[in-house]
């Protein structure tokens, strides 16, 4: 039989009673729940998650643009994470102008956000990389540029793909995302 001792009416030495020292104890344990909020804000506030951009660039013949992060890599579309203070607008299209010497000339059109783990130096998925939100834009009025702002010896491969023969180990839900966008969907069931 287990008894709880502090229920009991005893007197103890300080001059409190049990009954006391048991209201102590209840109001600790509401306390616990009010703790773990004020340090779930201030995490979010010092930690944050990443914004980044990935972008459907699409030519006049309908295929879609795929970058290669190195010669054993996958191929993916362009991303790259926002900058403090940029908008996802002028991200996309400074990541395009890095990754690819590609210019933007009209407005890219937003198709939706998704979440997933990306890395936060290179912007492409990876499993070690950070959580956040990722924001795809949709490309189709551009220009390539004659060299790309990166150095030579960095900067990714690129080519493009018609949307029947992507390339092959491309991810699923990314290959989901590039023929919604060909077909003027949002990817918020992907």
């Amino acid at each position: 039989m287990v008894t709880s001792k502090c229920l009991a009416p005893t007197r103890k030495a300080n001059g409190r009673d049990a009954k006391e020292s048991s209201t102590l104890r209840e109001d600790r344990f509401l306390l616990g729940p009010l703790v773990a909020r004020a340090f779930q804000q201030y995490w979010r506030f010092t930690r944050g998650i990443y914004l980044s951009v990935e972008a459907c660039v699409i030519d006049d013949a309908g295929r879609t643009l795929m970058v290669r992060q190195d010669e054993n890599g996958g191929w993916n579309l362009p991303a790259t994470t926002a900058q403090n203070g940029e908008t996802l607008e002028t991200a996309v299209r400074r990541g395009l102008r890095d990754i690819a010497g590609i210019e933007v000339n009209a407005k890219p059109e937003l198709r939706g956000f998704y979440a997933g783990i990306r890395d936060r130096r290179t912007g492409q998925i990876s499993p070690r990389g950070e959580r956040g939100q990722t924001g795809l834009y949709v490309v189709r009025d551009w220009r390539r540029l004659s060299i790309p702002n990166t150095p030579a010896t960095s900067t990714p491969a690129t080519s493009f793909f018609p949307l029947g023969s992507l390339p092959a180990g491309l991810p699923p839900m990314t290959a989901e995302r590039i023929r919604r966008s060909h077909e003027g969907r949002t990817i918020s069931q992907v």
